[in-house]
């Protein structure tokens, strides 16, 4: 099978081959049809990750995985045929958060796909049968990349770690993948949503897949205040990693407000103003990827029509480095997605 795999930090990803896997007891292979690329990748393909010392090489990237379900060993899962998503942290199922049904942040997973473990710039992939999720057959591979990460982690972070309730008013830092979904979901949630971003273009991409309110950074204040009447939002989800971006949300929030992170930069501190954020009773609340029942919910609002996944630009598998190379210069709106298998087709 071909892969495209990472060799040495600071090279370009090369294309090779290896035999294709042979799923073990409870596991299913699945041949990937394509495959997401976010800023998780560029972070592991360059090597800034907690883990990159660590992390062995030859390496495959990859986490945002759409494939079809070709054999099953022995498990109970989707029938062979089916097209699938992958969820791509394999939890422990032994610690405290696994119990608890929270997954997505085992300290100890069996695997984290992409990340530490080889992920979906290849044409086959194992998986156990119980980290596949089922997609809709009316959308298309390409558009399925987004639904797991993206979307996963839009949905945790707005509908279940921020609490987003009807009524209330959302600021959505970061219009890029996860946050042009986010706010997606905030307005679905009966929310006045307003997202924000520094690029014209992510504004009126939100905008076109129906966000009704979205600017500019450089307006952020003074678009709060008119859109809450002065009070300032209920809520801030902010998506980008910028440390600076979680005092803006804080100075733009009214009091007993509430802020979900979702990006992050390894090793950079978060600073908020200390008598602002503990007079005012501000909660900052991390937000990571989603666990399979947040997935799920996502995968349903698109089912139903209501959540529009968002993929700007599709690439052959081989043409990975360019597909790096344009996500870096950070114009990208939505999803930038690998086409794994041609038949992947584009998006629709």
């Amino acid at each position: 099978m071909r892969r495209m795999v990472l060799r040495a930090y600071g090279e370009p990803l090369e294309m090779d081959s290896a035999p294709v896997p042979i799923p073990g007891p409870g596991e299913a292979l699945v041949e990937v049809l394509a495959c997401g690329l976010c800023f998780s990748d560029i972070k592991t393909i360059r090597g800034r990750m907690p883990y990159s010392a660590d992390l062995a090489l030859p390496h495959v990237p990859g986490h945002e995985i759409s494939g079809r379900v070709v054999e099953l060993n022995g498990a109970a899962g989707p029938a062979p045929g089916t097209r699938v998503v992958v969820f791509h942290n394999w939890g422990c199922q032994q610690c405290a958060a696994c119990r608890s049904g929270l997954d997505n942040i085992c300290r100890t997973p069996r695997a984290w796909v992409g990340f530490t473990h080889q992920g979906g710039f290849q044409e086959y992939l194992t998986v156990p049968a119980e980290y596949l999720l089922v997609v809709p057959d009316e959308l298309s591979p390409v558009d399925a990349c987004p639904l797991t990460c993206a979307i996963g982690t839009a949905y945790r972070a707005v509908v279940v770690r921020g609490r987003a309730r009807p009524g209330e008013r959302v600021v959505v830092l970061g219009l890029g993948g996860v946050g042009i979904h986010a706010a997606q979901i905030a307005q679905l949630s009966g929310t006045d949503t307003l997202g924000i971003d520094l690029d014209q273009a992510k504004v009126d991409a939100a905008r076109s897949v129906g966000v009704r309110s979205a600017g500019l950074i450089g307006d952020l204040e003074r678009l709060v205040h008119e859109q809450t009447a002065g009070s300032g939002a209920d809520l801030v989800v902010e998506t980008t990693g910028v440390p600076d971006l979680v005092e803006a949300a804080r100075r733009v929030s009214r009091a007993g407000s509430r802020i979900v992170t979702v990006g992050y930069r390894v090793g950079e501190q978060i600073a908020v103003q200390s008598d602002g954020f503990t007079l005012w009773e501000h909660e900052l609340l991390g937000s990571r990827y989603g666990t399979r029942a947040d997935i799920a919910a996502g995968i349903q609002l698109v089912s139903d029509g209501l959540l529009r996944p968002v993929v700007s630009q599709v690439f052959a598998l081989e043409e990975a480095n360019e597909a790096v190379r344009r996500l870096e210069q950070g114009n990208v709106t939505g999803r930038l997605v690998l086409s794994v298998r041609p038949e992947a087709g584009a998006s629709s």
